[in-house]
C-alpha cells in the first residue's frame, strides 16, 4: 500500500506541457518531493494525486478534491502541497482494520492495526508489535433486564458495563442481567474483569460469569469463575431459580488470567462453552451438551453471586465485551 507521503521543499516546474487527460507529467527537478506515492501536488489551480515516482516522472490522478482537470503549459509551477484530502487520508491510514492476514507490511511508524480476531498491533517502522489491548464491543445495560436484582446495581461506566452486588451472609443469590437469546445457531463471546473477593467457605460455586435461562420455569445454567479456599476455579452449575442450587459441577482449576474470556453457543441441537486467556484462542470446558438438558434456554446473560464474600466486600464485575454472531 502506498501511504500519504510528505516532504519539505517540493517546488519545480513542468518540463513539458500536458493536456487535460494525461496521467503522467515530467518535472525539471524532483528534489524536495517524496520519492514515492502517494502525495499531492498543485499545478496552477488543479490538485493532482501523485501515485508513483520514477526519477522526474510522476504518475498522477487528475482533478482531486473538487478541482478540474486542465491543460498546463511547460514551465508551469509544480508545488508539493498539504491539503484537506491529504490530512483526511493520513487519519484513515493511521488506523487499519481487518483480518490479520490482510494487514499491510510494516514500514509506516506509528500506525495502529485493529484486527478482527486478535490483539491491537502497532507499526514500529520495521515490524508490527502486538499491544496488550483487544478490540472490545462493550455491552449496554439498557439491552438487559434484571432477574433477582436485590440491592445489585449496573452502570455503563468508562466503556464498560459494571455489575456491583453487595455481600450477603445468608445464602446463594444470583444477580442476573438477561436478554432474549438470538435465533439458533448463535455464538456469544463475553470478556469480563472481575473484582471478586473469595467466598468465606470452601464452596466451588461460580461467583461471576455467563448464564442461560429458561424464562417459563426460571431455571438457570451458569458457567463462571470463583475462589474460596481452593485456587481460582471454573464451574458449571444448574439452578432451579436464582437462590436454589440444583447441581454443582466443579470443572477445573482455572488459569490465573485476567480479563476472563468465555464463549457460549447453541447450534440448534447442542450447547457448547469455551474459555480463553487471549480472546481469540478458545478451548472447550465440556463436551457438547444437548440444548434441552436441564432447560431449554430462551434468554442469555451474565451474573454475579452475592453470597458470602470475605469481610463483606462487594463483588464488582466489569463487562468489557459482548458480541453475538
Amino acid at each position: 500500500m502506498a501511504y500519504e507521503r510528505f516532504a519539505n521543499g517540493g517546488l519545480s516546474s513542468l518540463a513539458a506541457g500536458i493536456d487535460d487527460s494525461v496521467l503522467a507529467l515530467t518535472v525539471k527537478s524532483a528534489v524536495g518531493f517524496p520519492t514515492g506515492g502517494n502525495f499531492r501536488i498543485i499545478v496552477e489551480s488543479e490538485i493532482m494525486l501523485v501515485t508513483d515516482v520514477q526519477g522526474k516522472t510522476f504518475t498522477i490522478t487528475r482533478a482531486q478534491e473538487g478541482t478540474s482537470a486542465a491543460a498546463h503549459l511547460a514551465d508551469a509551477a509544480v508545488f508539493h502541497v498539504l491539503t484537506a484530502g491529504a490530512l483526511a487520508q493520513r487519519d484513515i491510514e493511521q488506523f487499519g482494520r481487518g483480518a490479520i492476514a490482510s494487514r499491510d507490511t510494516a514500514g509506516q511508524a506509528g500506525r495502529l492495526y485493529l484486527p478482527t480476531e486478535g490483539l491491537v498491533h502497532q507499526d514500529t517502522g520495521l515490524t508490527w508489535d502486538m499491544m496488550p489491548l483487544s478490540r472490545m464491543t462493550p455491552p449496554a445495560s439498557a439491552d438487559f433486564t434484571w432477574v433477582n436484582q436485590g440491592t445489585a446495581t449496573v452502570a455503563d461506566t468508562k466503556g464498560m458495563m459494571v455489575l456491583t452486588t453487595p455481600s450477603s451472609a445468608s445464602a446463594d443469590s444470583l444477580r442476573c442481567l438477561v436478554k432474549s437469546a438470538p435465533g439458533t445457531p448463535y455464538e456469544i463471546t463475553v470478556c469480563m474483569l472481575p473484582q471478586s473477593p473469595p467466598y468465606t467457605s470452601n464452596a466451588s460455586i461460580a461467583q461471576c460469569g455467563i448464564c442461560w435461562r429458561e424464562s417459563g420455569s426460571g431455571k438457570l445454567l451458569t458457567y463462571g469463575w470463583g475462589m474460596g479456599n481452593y485456587p481460582l476455579q471454573f464451574s458449571y452449575d444448574q439452578w432451579t431459580n436464582p437462590t436454589t442450587l440444583s447441581t454443582n459441577q466443579f470443572m477445573y482449576t482455572a488459569p490465573q488470567f485476567s480479563p476472563f474470556w468465555i464463549r457460549f453457543s447453541d447450534n440448534g441441537t447442542n450447547r457448547m462453552v469455551k474459555v480463553s486467556s487471549d480472546g481469540f484462542n478458545f478451548v472447550p470446558v465440556q463436551g457438547l451438551q444437548s440444548r434441552t438438558a436441564f432447560l431449554t434456554a430462551d434468554q442469555v446473560g451474565v451474573f454475579a453471586n452475592s453470597w458470602k464474600t470475605s469481610n463483606g466486600i462487594p463483588r464488582v464485575i466489569s463487562f468489557l465485551h459482548w458480541s453475538q454472531s
